[in-house]
C-alpha cells in the first residue's frame, strides 16, 4: 500500500492491529456478513458526502476494506485532509478505532481499523484526484526543505 520502507506510523499500526487479532482472533476481520453490511454503510455514507466522491466500488482483498475516494476541492495543510477522513471516520467508527496517515505517489491513505468485541474492520481510505496529488506533492516539498508546518 505504502512506500518499500514503512514508516514509524506504519510500524505502530500493524503492532495495533496484530494485537486486535491476538485478542479477538482472526475471525474478527473475516465476518463475511458483517463485512458485507460494513462496506454496503461506508459506501453509503460517501456517496452522500459533501466534497468527496466514492471511485467505482469498494475493493475488499485480504479482509481489508478499501475505498479509493476523490477530492473535489484543493487540501491546503495535513489538517484539512485530516478532517476529510475524520468527517467519515466519525460515522463509522465503532467502540475500537486506529488510523495512521501515509503519504502516497497518488494521495494520502489512511489505514484503520475499527470495531467492536464482536466483530471487526479492516480497511483505508485513499483521497486521491489531481487536488490529493497536488497536496502530498507540496507537502514532500515542505517536509524535504524542512519545513515542516501547516499554517
Amino acid at each position: 500500500m505504502g512506500s518499500a520502507a514503512s514508516t514509524l506510523s506504519e510500524q505502530a499500526f500493524n503492532d495495533v492491529l496484530r494485537v486486535l487479532l491476538e485478542r479477538f482472533g482472526e475471525e474478527w476481520i473475516t465476518n463475511a456478513t458483517a463485512n458485507q453490511h460494513f462496506s454496503r454503510g461506508t459506501s453509503s455514507l460517501l456517496q452522500d458526502a459533501d466534497g468527496i466522491h466514492l471511485i467505482g466500488e469498494p475493493e475488499f482483498e485480504q479482509n481489508s476494506h478499501n475505498f479509493n475516494i476523490w477530492i473535489d476541492f484543493p487540501v491546503d495543510d495535513i489538517l484539512a485532509a485530516d478532517e476529510l477522513a475524520f468527517d467519515v471516520f466519525a460515522h463509522l467508527a465503532e467502540d475500537i478505532f486506529v488510523s495512521t496517515r501515509i503519504f502516497e505517489e497518488r494521495g494520502v491513505r489512511y489505514r484503520f481499523v475499527t470495531g467492536t468485541e464482536h466483530d471487526g474492520h479492516l480497511g483505508s481510505l485513499h483521497l486521491t484526484g489531481p487536488h490529493a496529488v497536488e497536496f502530498v506533492n507540496i507537502h514532500k516539498m515542505r517536509v524535504a526543505r524542512g519545513l515542516q508546518f501547516n499554517a
